[in-house]
């Protein structure tokens, strides 16, 4: 209890940076421009993003470029906001970092396997390097996997690395590296927060994390059955082994025959009850009810590590939902297929 008092000027200074953020009609308006030139205009603009582009030429700017400066702000937040009260010394407020350098590893494991070093570290991001736990760029000068393990040894990825499935030249299998790192990620999440919080504190962090995941093994199952085939057991093992909504009621999901009947089960569950007869996309209906929990969660709770939590999730809906627009204006998609897309 004093510490959830002694942080409300951080969940008051979230919720005041909440209330800058790009609303639907500004996605609505940057889907009408027809060029990379005049997003990054109107981006420019805003209250949310004109410090972080306020140097920048928007007539030539590239959209790597802009995008990557995108991300930097939405970090550099995140920095501001755990160093605010102090947050930054506590474990559990790493939480945006360890999700950053799993990315990382990941992209790491596809550079290694298909000789692309210098690549990768041409496109390590620097603003983190003052906030990171291992050194990406060293790691980086390893060219198969076993020695790349072995260099991971007094870290906590060594044992996930070493479970990693192997091709005869010593790839490593990609799906099976991202899903365990990702286990990795997740687990560790749910342990800090069962050691840093008591209470409904900590029992709303576990709602938090575990209905997140919840969402990405539905929205990956479906697309597992719809798009490739996969069997119900295939399924199963490579989604992430935490629920909120019940373990049964995952498993009809993955039981499920066909991709109707999977997503019949889904409209069934907590998450799909709300998604509207219009929502012809799993992922996008099931994201946007994502969203609208995690916008409740910030605007209702006195947690702070719940409003962080709450609060960078939203961010990078806002940053995919940018970059969705870029997308598809770069590929002159039609107004209307891009607003189909966005997660508001």
């Amino acid at each position: 209890m004093l510490e959830r008092f002694s942080t409300n000027a951080t969940v008051a200074k979230i919720r005041s940076i909440y209330g800058s953020m790009l609303t639907a009609e500004d996605f609505h308006e940057m889907v009408s421009k027809r060029s990379v030139a005049e997003i990054a205009d109107y981006l420019a603009a805003t209250k949310r993003f004109s410090r972080a582009l306020r140097d920048i030429d928007v007539n030539t700017v590239h959209r790597g470029y802009l995008e990557s400066r995108l991300v930097r702000s939405t970090f550099e937040t995140y920095i501001r906001l755990t160093a605010f009260q102090g947050l930054d010394r506590k474990p559990f407020y790493d939480f945006l970092i360890k999700k950053y350098e799993c990315r990382q590893l990941i992209s790491l494991v596809n550079a290694v396997n298909n000789g692309l070093n210098d690549s990768f570290i041409a496109t390590l991001p620097s603003y983190m390097f003052k906030r990171r736990r291992i050194n990406l760029i060293s790691l980086a000068k390893y060219t198969d996997i076993p020695s790349l393990t072995s260099a991971l040894k007094g870290t906590e990825y060594y044992k996930v690395f070493r479970s990693f499935k192997l091709s005869e030249d010593g790839k490593a299998d990609l799906t099976d590296a991202e899903i365990k790192l990702r286990i990795n990620y997740f687990t560790n999440l749910l342990k800090s927060v069962d050691e840093s919080f008591f209470g409904s504190e900590r029992d709303e962090m576990e709602m938090i994390i575990k209905r997140e995941v919840d969402t990405i093994n539905m929205i990956n199952a479906y697309r597992m059955k719809a798009y490739f085939g996969y069997t119900p057991d295939e399924i199963r093992k490579s989604s992430l082994p935490f629920t909120q909504c019940g373990r049964s009621a995952m498993n009809r999901v993955f039981n499920s025959e066909d991709p109707q009947s999977m997503l019949s089960e889904i409209r069934k569950s907590t998450y799909g009850r709300m998604m509207t007869d219009d929502e012809d996309s799993i992922e996008t209906g099931m994201s946007r009810r994502a969203l609208d929990y995690m916008r409740r969660t910030l605007v209702s709770s006195t947690s702070t590590p719940a409003a962080l939590y709450s609060f960078m999730y939203i961010c990078e809906e806002e940053l995919k939902n940018i970059v969705r627009i870029i997308e598809g204006v770069r590929y002159d998609v039609e107004p209307a297929m891009i607003d189909k897309l966005l997660v508001l």
